[in-house]
């Protein structure tokens, strides 16, 4: 019996650490602090009560019961992690499975240290397994967190290929685990496999680390293109403006002469029509103003300008008074993107060209809603659309800043329009 007691209490730190573990690790949750941390710790007691019944049932042997205790864990914790995190699945195994393979570590780690094996528990060993799982919580808040939150949050492609690496190493070391509980000694050839397989497991994450910076990388050089060819869109709208502005000095004293030829021969309806369609031509030459904010204002102009030009229709409804709780930076880049998108969508399409443009404010929710003509073949991934022929960064960038503000943002396409409605909240 004291070996079964030894065993739970065994359970029950690893347990208590899974829960302060997930709670950690729960950079983007669904739900409230409180409520998380509930749910997990709702989680653990459910655990450890099976674990207690599976002990004094005796229904495993004791190998086989550390086996599907460990299992069952894994599945168990991963499962309500999911269900928490408001992040894509594949994220999540990848840091579960990265989070289980630290476990494994110090799970073999205790064992060759005090060498003990399947799982038998001692004041040695509970120490240790608590001293060593405290050093890595400290590490990991102070070190890791933010870069992980930034990473997880920032990579919008190329994470299945970095979870199904985790998932495999994850597997491979889960393995240790099982022939630790078979062991008799820790013999030289078994440590030197130990050493080497985390050696190995080291490399990967390192590998994997790096290779999320430069998917990150990527996207951020894309995105400074975006805002470059934004630019080269502002500037020619400011020489246009300029040339106009320079016709209107040159053109102004022929307009004088010909509003004087009114005057004189007391034509003065026709002074006002020729003045009037003069304010109306010298309107068109110039921008429009969309809007008061003056970020906003220069984005849509310069796509606006460039869908006319490439013969789209344009209609634009903007009604909003107040989003200074909203960084400019986010809106051009999701106006930027939007707009690029629906340019683009409406050049594959056939017939009619059409784009219609809404950004108004529903109380401190500041929405856009934007429709445009597009093929009948655009394909969705998980609500996502994902093109064929180019990769759909627009998409990620507007889903990456519509998740600073707590917001969201949906895709949809019926009859040959895509609808992008995009809600943050100021």
């Amino acid at each position: 019996m004291d070996a079964v007691r030894n065993a739970l209490v065994t359970n029950g730190i690893n347990i208590l650490f899974h829960v302060i573990w997930f709670v950690c690790m729960t950079i983007e949750p669904k739900y409230s602090r409180k409520k998380t941390v509930f749910i997990f710790a709702a989680t653990g007691v459910l655990f450890q009560i099976l674990e207690i019944w599976l002990s004094y049932t005796g229904i495993l042997s004791r190998r086989l019961y550390y086996g599907v205790s460990y299992i069952l864990g894994a599945i168990t914790f991963g499962a309500v992690y999911i269900f928490c995190v408001n992040i894509r699945p594949s994220k999540s195994v990848f840091l579960i499975s990265a989070y289980y393979c630290l476990w494994t570590f110090i799970y073999n780690m205790t064992s060759i240290v005090t060498n003990s094996f399947a799982g038998a528990g001692n004041v040695r060993i509970w120490l240790l397994r608590i001293g060593l799982n405290l050093f890595f919580l400290i590490l990991y808040q102070f070190y890791y967190k933010k870069r992980i939150r930034l990473l997880c949050h920032d990579i919008k492609s190329g994470d299945r290929t970095v979870t199904a690496l985790s998932f495999l190493t994850f597997y491979m070391v889960t393995i240790l685990v099982f022939v630790d509980n078979k062991q008799r000694s820790h013999s030289s050839l078994y440590l030197y496999i130990l050493i080497s397989v985390y050696i190995f497991v080291v490399v990967v994450y390192v590998v994997l680390f790096r290779f999320m910076g430069r998917l990150n990388h990527e996207w951020e050089l894309k995105q400074m293109q975006l805002h470059e060819r934004l630019l080269l869109e502002q500037i020619d709208s400011y020489e246009e403006g300029e040339r106009n502005a320079r016709q209107t000095r040159h053109d102004f004293r022929h307009h004088n002469i010909v509003v004087a030829e009114f005057v004189r021969n007391k034509d003065y309806q026709g002074a006002l029509d020729y003045l009037q369609e003069y304010e109306k031509e010298e309107e068109e030459k110039y921008n429009r103003t969309f809007c008061s904010n003056h970020a906003v204002d220069h984005v849509l102009s310069a796509y606006v300008k460039r869908a006319e030009r490439r013969g789209i229709e344009v209609k634009t409804d903007i009604r909003f008074w107040d989003a200074s709780g909203i960084s400019d930076v986010v809106l051009v880049s999701i106006l930027a993107n939007i707009m690029e998108n629906a340019i683009n969508g409406c050049m594959q399409a056939r017939g009619k060209r059409y784009l219609e443009l809404l950004i108004t404010q529903k109380g401190k929710k500041f929405v856009i809603v934007c429709k445009n003509t597009c093929t009948s073949d655009i394909l969705f991934e998980n609500g996502i659309p994902k093109n064929k022929s180019r990769d759909s960064i627009g998409v990620e960038s507007i889903l990456r800043s519509v998740g600073k503000y707590s917001g969201n943002a949906d895709f949809s396409a019926e009859d040959g329009i895509f609808t992008c409605r995009v809600v943050l909240c100021n």
